[in-house]
């Protein structure tokens, strides 16, 4: 006796009918169709489309069966775990519901093409958004605050002859910085030299070798070559760009009404932990 009740076939037959007893005496009374799965020729065409995107091929008979099969069997599993409340009190299955209506809510709310005057007002009222920053050009020598005794006097040593008209290649100490720097924005010179670096060549006049200019690495002499204002484009120029955000932001806006409009259709009561382990009721 203790040896067939360590066989796995008889563990085996013990599930299974467990498994139907559950079934049985936990779902409800089907309703009429319940209990039919209708597999319409669009969800057939549907299944040979997605075998043929994988596979560069259209699916055999055989193979065309076999995935309707696997329709039916996901779908049989499906209703059978919701007749037995599976999906409830899951979060998994929550947040995907949720998710999907989200994404229905969205697809509801895409409207007809904006007129450009619509466009012009997004971008007048999102300006940040599209705004060009301000780009500089500009050549750097460095000097080392290591390599020399005092690099306050050596930089002031090398600004003179700069200002004089030697050449820039014959000063400076070898360093990984790069001498020149083309059209870059004041976020990309910060993550270089840092803030105060940025900072200080606000202060700058294009044209003229100046410094020193202090940086984490040490002292630089700088001749900014050309200043490019921070501009907003017209709206000819990025029309794609404002169009993209624009439909975001309708899509955003139509979400969070219908959120609130939803939302007006249910009490909620939120119960906040009392100090002695109690909860009160808290209507919203």
């Amino acid at each position: 006796m203790p040896k067939l009740v360590r066989e796995p076939l008889l563990h085996f037959l013990i599930l299974g009918a467990a498994l139907f007893l559950v079934f049985e005496f936990t779902q409800e009374e089907a309703g009429p169709g319940e209990r039919t799965i209708v597999v319409t020729a669009g969800q057939v065409e549907q299944l040979a489309g997605q075998f043929s995107r994988t596979w560069l091929r259209p699916p055999t008979p055989s193979e065309l069966d076999g995935l309707i099969e696997k329709y039916i069997r996901g779908e049989v599993f499906y209703r059978e775990a919701q007749g037995l409340g599976l999906d409830r009190d899951d979060p998994y299955i929550r947040n995907r519901l949720a998710l999907k209506l989200e994404t229905l809510l969205d697809d509801l709310s895409a409207g007809a093409e904006p007129a450009d005057e619509e466009l012009a007002r997004f971008l007048a009222e999102h300006a940040e958004r599209f705004t060009e920053p301000e780009r500089l050009s500009f050549r750097q020598v460095y000097v080392s605050s290591e390599r020399s005794p005092d690099p306050a006097v050596e930089a002031r040593r090398v600004l003179e002859l700069l200002q004089g008209g030697e050449d820039p290649d014959r000063f400076g100490d070898v360093s990984m910085l790069a001498a020149r720097f083309d059209g870059a924005s004041p976020a990309e010179v910060e993550r270089v030299f840092g803030g105060d670096f940025v900072d200080a060549l606000a202060e700058l006049v294009p044209g003229a070798w100046q410094g020193p200019v202090r940086s984490p690495f040490g002292v630089h002499l700088v001749r900014i070559a050309e200043r490019v204002p921070a501009r907003l484009p017209a709206l000819e120029e990025i029309r794609d760009a404002v169009l993209a955000e624009w439909r975001d932001q309708q899509r955003r806006d139509a979400r969070e009404q219908a959120y609130e409009r939803l939302r007006e259709r249910y009490e909620v009561v939120i119960e906040p932990a009392a100090p002695d382990g109690a909860t009160t009721p808290e209507s919203r």
